[in-house]
């Protein structure tokens, strides 16, 4: 089930992280998430190696309208934005030396990380704070002890509605528009290039890392810290999700570092 993924060839590098499914349908096995990721990394390692940041954008894009089409419910993923498959990936390309931010993986180089949190993120964290910190109080001091090892979120039962509603920003433009391959991206849509000059030591990774660090050990460290001190993510950082009982991680996590 793991929605992560990541790739390195002669000509790029990069880390995938498909979208937890929100599906009504569930129309994709084992999950949209993971058919998205495999889909995005199978057609990054058939890229030529002086493929274009659009080139690139607009290869993926096809690739998954070709997985649309191979199905006999088209009009599905034309009209339900929350049936489509959707990942977001981060790419460096050594022959154009650059990195390209198709959506929301993070990206550091020289230790200076470029911001990439959504403004729907940012809203559906704090929503499900606000939920979380709810139903603390609704709880007796006995079971608050317990609420930070459930294998059920229900802060994020709750928002789920919303969390399905948000698709409909997908690669719109304005306050809560954003970036994320789902076969109908914008072929002018704004992606932000990070430049790397030969000898730069960068890292790729997932949002799987909340608190990105130079190294893994400096990542994984602060990671754990979270999973201690703020076990449901509601006041440090918000997330739409929380640590829970039978998973190491509140997420997937991918984290790749190199000198290019």
């Amino acid at each position: 089930m793991n929605e992560d993924g990541m790739i390195v060839t002669a000509g790029f590098a990069a880390v995938v992280d498909g979208v937890t499914s929100k599906s009504i349908r569930h129309l994709w096995q084992p999950s949209g998430g993971a058919a998205a990721k495999n889909l995005t990394l199978e057609t990054i390692a058939k890229l030529p190696g002086n493929a274009t940041m659009r080139e690139t954008q607009q290869t993926i894009d096809a690739s998954f309208q070709h997985a649309y089409h191979q199905r006999n419910d088209y009009d599905i993923f034309v009209h339900e934005p929350v049936e489509r498959l959707q990942a977001n990936a981060v790419i460096y390309s050594a022959y154009r030396h650059e990195i390209w931010l198709f959506g929301d993986c993070q990206v550091m180089v020289n230790g200076n990380q470029t911001p990439t949190l959504k403004q729907a993120d940012k809203l559906m964290g704090e929503l499900r704070a606000f939920a979380t910190l709810a139903l603390r109080k609704q709880q007796s001091s006995a079971d608050v002890a317990q609420s930070t090892t459930h294998s059920i979120d229900p802060a994020r039962e709750m928002i789920l509605p919303f969390l399905r509603l948000q698709s409909q920003f997908a690669n719109a433009r304005g306050l809560y528009g954003y970036f994320v391959f789902d076969g109908f991206t914008d072929a002018t849509y704004p992606i932000r290039t990070v430049p790397v000059q030969p000898g730069d030591e960068v890292v790729l990774a997932s949002d799987g890392y909340p608190l990105l660090r130079p190294t893994l050990a400096a990542s994984e460290a602060e990671l754990q810290r979270l999973k201690r001190d703020d076990p449901e993510l509601v006041s440090e950082y918000q997330s739409t999700k929380g640590f829970t009982a039978n998973y190491e991680s509140f997420d997937d996590r991918t984290y790749l570092r190199f000198i290019a």
